[in-house]
């Protein structure tokens, strides 16, 4: 019988030791050596850093800005809430007088740029007694509006104070007010234009195997009031078997005068007409304007004298 092994109690120790060492020391030399996200943030993202400090020091200065306030609502004897509308009705009065102020430096601007073109002075608006009373008696039932139907909500009168004075400084019209809880007015909705009419369109042209035509300067239609439908330059496809033209663009409805002399070799005989008849009455225009002016009294002359020469 073979004889037993000694326990060896140091090469056990070395292994737990060693066993210990790799355990504990490998992630801890891993944490050490590891930047934390503080670290690479400095490192790696300045401006980021630079603007969460800003926010830091915009947040701290906002709530000293909120202890001062607080500091200050204790030393009054009114509410807390009362002292904040205050507040409020003040900021609202010296937002309106800066916006006035603005309003009239701009005025003063154009006003002087107008003295430099060397054009004249824009008139002063002057309102008319009607249009006084007219404001008069809308802001007394828009004030009587907010009274009567409007005093159950709350923060209603404050609200309608702000869109009343926003009105006033852009001159605008005051908004018409409905009572509170009223029933809402029903409007009618028109449906939209849907493309099937254009589709159908674009089909029924296939059929007929319409081709464009290029260089197409102008499209003239001759309406039966003398007036013209104009297209400048548009897009012209036509079947001529079928007698069918199809003209894209966008038309201007003008005179017939202002397309002469370019239009008179598109003109048929009705046009003429239309178009010698606006040349006699134009005649007619001037021939009136001479005989006017011949009826006009002479400019006196030194040294004659006009009713020994009728004698």
């Amino acid at each position: 019988m073979a004889a037993k092994k000694p326990f060896n109690w140091w090469l056990w120790t070395k292994m737990l030791v060693g066993g210990g060492a790799i355990c504990i020391g490998g992630p801890a030399l891993t944490m050490y050596l590891t930047p934390t996200d503080e670290q690479l943030f400095k490192k790696y993202n300045p401006d980021l850093q630079r603007k969460s400090l800003e926010r830091r020091h915009e947040r701290q200065q906002e709530f000293d800005d909120f202890v001062t306030k607080l500091k200050e609502y204790s030393k009054s004897d009114k509410p807390i809430w009362t002292v904040q509308a205050e507040e409020a009705a003040k900021a609202r009065q010296a937002k309106i007088e800066e916006d006035l102020r603005i309003a009239e430096g701009v005025k003063a601007r154009k006003a002087e740029m107008r003295k430099e073109a060397g054009l004249p002075p824009l008139p002063a608006e002057k309102p008319t007694s009607n249009s006084k009373t007219r404001d008069f008696l809308r802001r007394l039932s828009r004030e009587l509006c907010i009274f009567c139907n409007h005093g159950g909500r709350p923060g209603a009168t404050e609200e309608a104070g702000r869109d009343r004075a926003y009105r006033e400084l852009r001159g605008l019209q005051p908004a018409i007010t409905a009572p509170y809880r009223a029933p809402r007015m029903k409007v009618k909705r028109t449906a939209a234009r849907s493309g099937g009419d254009d589709k159908k369109l674009q089909t029924t042209l296939k059929k007929l195997n319409v081709q464009p035509i290029q260089a197409i300067e102008e499209v003239n239609m001759f309406k039966a009031d003398g007036n013209v439908l104009h297209f400048a330059a548009p897009k012209v496809h036509a079947a001529v078997p079928a007698n069918t033209f199809a003209i894209y663009g966008a038309g201007e409805d003008k005179e017939l005068t202002e397309l002469v002399p370019g239009i008179l070799n598109q003109l048929g005989p009705d046009s003429l007409a239309s178009l010698r008849k606006l040349a006699e009455s134009y005649q007619s225009m001037q021939k009136g304007e001479k005989e006017a002016d011949d009826d006009e009294i002479p400019d006196l002359v030194a040294g004659e004298n006009f009713e020994s020469k009728v004698e």
